[in-house]
């Protein structure tokens, strides 16, 4: 009765050790596999770049109307990169993509009444688009009077996001 007890003991002991190191193998091809994708998606995430992220309108006079500014928005690295969505801060803010097929847009902000569309542009390596931002210091009435600071959201399916800031003084 010893031995068996013995025996199986052992044999549990041996099944408890062959299936560790199976799990502990598997999860070192994981490990491989996972750095290789997310070096993969590093350097996609950081492939876009903004030379100009930010600008100040300085003062703007609500009679005026919307001001439009174009930001060149690169793809730097060596593989195309998708952009996946593009929002705004706030309601009063536009953006349209320029560049490549056509003129798409207007962006705004998400959850406000405004439907943005799909972006799914594809930049190739090496090339560049265009984000005009369009700012309407009249969308608040005389509450949007003072000081704004605004931002576009850029974002890329490759799991990078882009923010172009801009402000102004906004008098009646």
């Amino acid at each position: 009765m010893k031995k068996i007890f013995t025996v199986i003991v052992l044999a549990g002991f041996l099944i408890f050790i062959f299936a560790a190191g199976s799990v502990a193998s598997n999860k070192t091809v994981d490990a491989e596999q996972n750095k290789t994708t997310v070096a993969g998606l590093s350097a996609q995430a950081g492939a876009l770049s903004v030379k100009e992220a930010r600008f100040d309108f300085g003062t703007i006079s609500m009679k005026r109307g919307k001001v439009h500014r174009l930001f060149p928005v690169a793809n730097e690295s060596d593989i195309p990169v998708t952009i996946q969505t593009i929002t705004t801060s706030c309601m009063c803010t536009e953006a349209f993509l320029i560049g490549g097929e056509a003129r798409k847009g207007p962006f705004g902000m998400p959850g406000h009444g405004f439907n943005s569309p799909p972006v799914n542009e594809v930049i190739p390596a090496k090339e560049s688009r265009n984000i005009e931002v369009v700012f309407d210091p009249a969308a608040h009435g005389p509450a949007g009077i003072g000081r704004i600071e605004r931002s576009v959201f850029i974002e890329t399916a490759e799991g990078g996001t882009q923010a172009i800031t801009i402000k102004a003084l906004v008098t009646p």
